[in-house]
């Protein structure tokens, strides 16, 4: 990309028709064409942007937005000069990007964006489960039902704590679109706990996964992978997961049969910094890279097997 940011990227979407990808660099958001030429931005966020997905029917733009008072947040607010949120002012929200409105660079933000709190995520934040906030954002099919009128999933971001034995989740919470207003349900999948939680989700049609992507865990008993996958057309089960003590809607990984402790993954620590699948079983993934001045990021198609014989060959 022909442009130098102070963040790195967060997250990527594509669209198709307009021929561009959507960057998130933490507290800016992009259009880029396919060449890395920036089409248009909203250059100051007051909150933490990270991942997103793109919505072809409505031609909306879904991302999460964190604004909250932990070492993230206070950073965002330094690097913004603005005085950071406190405990009782922090909030976690769906951002609604009207992206057709978004007509050239320095777009202002209310032009072009709404916001929807996740009640849930605000609620839980830094009492149950480890929660950090949100992060990963996907639109699929809803989970148990194909056909299926898609819906949104948003995932919990989750402190990286070792001591704690409520963490070891992954938390979707699925909303019906193109108005994201309360979720429909809530889903649990066990990976062990990992950094941060869920950093860039994507649902690959070609497969009928849901993929997470993860900064790696510390905790020495479970595998600690960087990516996972979960099979959108199973029916949640309902169970009480370990170290959390009350029934919840679970989901299990995909192998998880053969698997010990029934996590299974594999390594793709680059997926945390964006991920959109195709549709044809290939991705588009965001890296970033250093350069004089800041960073920028370098946007290549992949295909899952690719990552997955990599992954392969490295065990």
């Amino acid at each position: 990309m022909r442009t130098v940011q102070q963040s790195h990227v967060q997250g990527i979407a594509l669209d198709v028709e307009g021929r561009c990808f959507y960057v998130s660099f933490t507290t800016c958001l992009q259009k880029v064409d396919f060449e890395g030429n920036v089409l248009a931005s909203v250059d100051t966020l007051y909150g933490h942007l990270g991942a997103m997905v793109f919505d072809p029917e409505a031609r909306r733009l879904y991302a999460s937005l964190e604004c909250k008072d932990d070492e993230i947040g206070r950073g965002v607010a330094a690097k913004l000069g603005v005085e950071a949120y406190g405990r009782e002012e922090s909030r976690f929200y769906i951002a609604c990007f009207d992206v057709d409105a978004l007509t050239g660079p320095g777009t202002p933000a209310d032009r072009v964006l709404e916001l929807r709190l996740v009640e849930e995520a605000t609620a839980d934040y830094g009492t149950r489960y480890g929660c950090a906030g949100i992060d990963g954002v996907a639109i699929a099919p809803r989970v148990g039902r194909r056909p299926g009128k898609p819906c949104l999933y948003v995932a919990y971001g989750i402190y990286g704590d070792t001591t704690r034995t409520d963490n070891d989740h992954q938390i979707l919470l699925e909303y019906e679109l193109p108005v994201p207003e309360h979720a429909s349900a809530k889903y649990f999948v066990r990976t062990g706990n990992t950094t941060y939680g869920v950093q860039n989700m994507t649902y690959d049609p070609a497969d009928g996964n849901l993929y997470l992507a993860v900064y790696r865990g510390r905790k020495r008993q479970f595998p600690n992978h960087t990516l996972f996958a979960v099979p959108v057309r199973q029916r949640p089960r309902t169970e009480v997961p370990a170290g959390l003590g009350e029934p919840q809607a679970v989901l299990r990984l995909a192998g998880a049969d053969g698997a010990p402790d029934g996590i299974s993954g594999w390594e793709f620590a680059d997926a945390s910094t964006g991920i959109c699948a195709v549709g044809d079983g290939s991705w588009y993934n965001a890296v970033p890279e250093p350069v004089p001045g800041g960073q920028t990021c370098r946007i290549r198609r992949i295909t899952l097997n690719d990552i997955i014989s990599a992954a392969d060959e490295k065990d």
